[in-house]
Order: structure tokens, then sequence, then C-alpha cells
């Protein structure tokens, strides 16, 4: 029964730690989005927010990201901004 539920335990762990798959992963956008939103926290899922949400969090994360002078250009932020809205709940 140990050993069930080790290897168990170990499966779990193991797919937990996977790397996340997200859509369109070779484009622009989430390649930007990639780099610069895993700077500061975990790669959160396109789809875990409407576009409405994403709106009002990029508005956050630029305000935090300027508390840590991290720079954040209109260009960049745009090309995460269209990348999350396309691919968002």
């Amino acid at each position: 029964m140990r050993i069930k539920k080790v290897i168990l335990l170990s499966l779990f762990l193991t797919a937990c730690a996977g790397t996340q798959t997200i859509p369109e992963p070779e484009s622009p956008g989430a390649r930007l989005f990639k780099q610069r939103c895993t700077q500061c926290h975990g790669l959160p899922g396109p789809k875990r927010h409407t576009p409405e949400q994403w709106s009002h969090l990029l508005i956050l994360m630029e305000s935090f990201m300027r508390e840590r002078d991290i720079t954040f250009p209109d260009q960049e932020k745009k090309l995460i901004q269209d990348y999350l809205f396309r691919n968002a709940r």
C-alpha cells in the first residue's frame, strides 16, 4: 500500500512540474508573454481570464513593473495584450 502511495505521489508531482502549454506558443505575443511575465511570477494561462480581466491585470502589472524599475514599452504591452485577448476565455 505504501508503494502505491509513493508511486501516485510521484506521478502527481511529475504532472504538476511539467511545462505549461499555451496557445500559439511560437507566436511573437506568446514568446514575449513567456519572457516578460515570468520575470516576477509563474506563467498564467491566457484562458484564465476574460479580455476585460486581462486589461485590468495588465494595468496592475505595468504599475508593479514601474515600481521595480522594469521597463514595459507600450509596443510590448500591446503585443502581449493582443495575444491575451485573442486567447482569453
